[in-house]
């Protein structure tokens, strides 16, 4: 069956994936859609408009689509050094303070977490690249598992998409666990006493957002352009010093992102804002395209084992923490704030230790979940190729 809107109509197939990417991102924004993720709005609409022949599926056809390569070979690698601008490792580690260890005691956990599931549920063949992107994505966020999918060439497979609907189930379903623990008597135990000094409100900063501008647009590009260039340039000489055809890129460029951020980091600040827009709006792109790819009666099939997989991870993940808080001298504040940088990221952190009076957790939240988008991709690879 030929779609309505040919592979070769390349403008109004663009079209669709700019429009069912703005869909999720607007959706975030709004209280009928709030409580669901704009990202799996976006890859669910492609879904059905995919299924339906509306437009051309992005797997299962011999039939190259240009859109969609565009998307795959470009704009991914130019997406990660846009959203990896901020990621200033000297200030996390001079900032974090017992969030730091908290954090790392959590991604610890989401590690041990994902080998104890991988020997308990068995999701295939493809076991081992689910449980990297799972720990990409716990440890970092969907610049992670979107990274960890395209190396471990995964990215077109139904679990993959399986694993992204129940991953804004599980997460939030955790984030209300996280919510009731301070007020969980049972769970004292486990905790040194709350620290008042979280309570304080921190010395007011001068606002770090910067506006969007021409100028900050075309230089952001440019850096990013540049570094992926670089890190495509890097890989054709490591797979040939390596004998091996392993897609190295996406690796190289974060080396590569991570190394420019932290060696100007004040050249680089007036860019964080612009550049994170546009690499998240690149994401959402990556993700609609993702879903043309995706078959929701597959992807339903394979749901209720990955939630499994899931809910295994979470649960030895905030045991890991609950066993050693009070050795690391941990309250229960630091301890819910940093789960919530690692399962939710930076952007849930950080409302969180401020609707929880904690003050001083608030900045400290923002840098270890900046840390997640660091490490994240590393991990899950790590995972799977150990899995594999």
């Amino acid at each position: 069956m030929f779609p309505l809107i040919s592979y070769e109509n390349h403008l109004l197939l663009f079209a669709v994936l700019l429009g069912a990417a703005a869909l999720g991102i607007w959706s975030e924004h709004k209280k009928w859609l709030g409580k669901v993720s704009g990202i799996l709005v976006t890859m669910v609409l492609m879904s059905i408009l995919s299924m339906t022949g509306v437009v051309p599926a992005a797997s299962g056809t011999d039939v190259p689509v240009p859109v969609y390569n565009l998307v795959f070979d470009w704009f991914v690698p130019l997406s990660i050094p846009m959203l990896l601008v901020g990621s200033n490792l000297g200030r996390i580690i001079r900032e974090g303070g017992k969030l730091l260890v908290a954090y790392t005691i959590g991604a610890i956990g989401v590690v041990l977490g994902c080998f104890l599931a991988y020997a308990l549920i068995d999701l295939g063949p493809d076991s081992a690249s689910t449980a990297g992107v799972i720990a990409a994505t716990l440890i970092g966020g969907s610049m992670n598992f979107v990274a960890t999918g395209e190396i471990l060439n995964f990215s077109t497979h139904p679990l993959f998409s399986a694993t992204i609907a129940v991953d804004n189930f599980a997460a939030n379903l955790f984030v209300l666990l996280l919510i009731a623990v301070p007020s969980v008597r049972l769970l004292q135990r486990f905790f040194v006493k709350e620290k008042a000094e979280n309570r304080e409100p921190s010395i007011p900063e001068e606002s770090s957002a910067t506006p969007i501008t021409l100028e900050r647009i075309a230089l952001s590009v440019f850096l990013a352009a540049a570094i992926a260039g670089a890190g495509m340039l890097l890989e054709e000489i490591f797979q040939h010093f390596f004998s091996t055809r392993m897609n190295m890129s996406i690796l190289i460029i974060t080396v590569l992102s991570v190394l420019v951020a932290n060696l100007f980091p004040k050249r680089l600040k007036a860019l964080e804002d612009t550049a994170f827009s546009i690499g998240l709006w690149m994401m959402y792109l990556f993700l609609a395209t993702i879903g043309a790819a995706t078959n929701l009666n597959d992807m339903l099939q394979v749901g209720p084992a990955v939630l499994g997989f899931y809910l295994v991870v979470l649960l030895v993940h905030l045991l890991v923490l609950l066993a050693t808080a009070r050795l690391f001298k941990l309250d229960v504040y630091e301890v819910v704030v940093s789960s919530a940088a690692n399962i939710m990221g930076p952007s849930v952190a950080a409302p969180m230790a401020a609707s929880l009076g904690q003050k001083k957790l608030i900045t400290p939240g923002i840098l270890v979940g900046i840390l997640g988008y660091v490490i994240g991709t590393f991990i899950g690879v790590s995972i799977a190729l150990f899995l594999s």
